[in-house]
């Protein structure tokens, strides 16, 4: 006999009841799981990175600008043949209380400006006496610098050295003799650039 209007319902219909209630709370469920997952793969991926993700790396690559003012100054170097080294000293004889002032005379000799190293890194003052190498700036020097010099067509510089009259050796190595009175020889450098040689007599 069928149920009639207010009456209870069948257990079918109780069973097909709690399915349905039973469907919707696991999609129910499975929305909030999703929702939440969603939400920590996002703050995870903004705000911690990847413990298998590399630590940058920086490249150092030349930059334009470096290379162009590498160019420039290659560019603006002074040539060989446009420079000339001179020597010369204060007098031509010293007495033996006096010591001999050497001078290294850079000039540029080509019709343009040009930059020359004009520092300690590239002077010699050497002086000899026949084959024996007496005295060389170059022995004993420390703190050696670079210093870019720009020469004008036909300028001149100079630098000078106050010899005590002292003997030097290479490595800066201990020289007990001293130069004894005599006729000497002083040449200047300025890198790969050589002068004349000039005479001077100590006494």
């Amino acid at each position: 006999m069928s149920n009639t209007s207010g009456g209870k319902p069948s257990a079918r219909v109780y069973r097909r009841r709690r399915i349905t209630v039973a469907v919707a709370a696991l999609v129910l469920i499975g929305l909030i799981v999703w929702g939440i997952t969603v939400l920590v793969g996002m703050f995870t991926s903004s705000d911690a990175p990847s413990p298998d993700a590399a630590a940058p790396s920086v490249q150092s690559s030349p930059s334009a600008g470096s290379g162009e003012e590498a160019q420039t100054a290659s560019a603006n170097a002074c040539k060989e043949g446009e420079v000339k080294i001179t020597a010369s000293t204060d007098k031509k004889s010293y007495a033996p209380e006096e010591n001999p002032v050497l001078t290294l005379g850079i000039e540029n000799t080509s019709d343009r400006e040009c930059e020359v190293n004009v520092g300690t890194s590239q002077q010699e003052f050497l002086i000899s006496s026949g084959s024996d190498r007496i005295f060389s700036t170059v022995d004993c020097l420390a703190n050696s610098e670079d210093v870019l010099l720009k020469f004008a067509a036909g300028q001149k510089e100079n630098a000078k050295f106050d010899w005590n009259r002292n003997r030097s050796a290479p490595g800066c190595k201990a020289v007990n003799a001293q130069p004894l009175p005599g006729t000497y020889k002083f040449t200047a450098a300025l890198g790969e650039l050589t002068s004349d040689p000039v005479t001077f007599v100590l006494k």
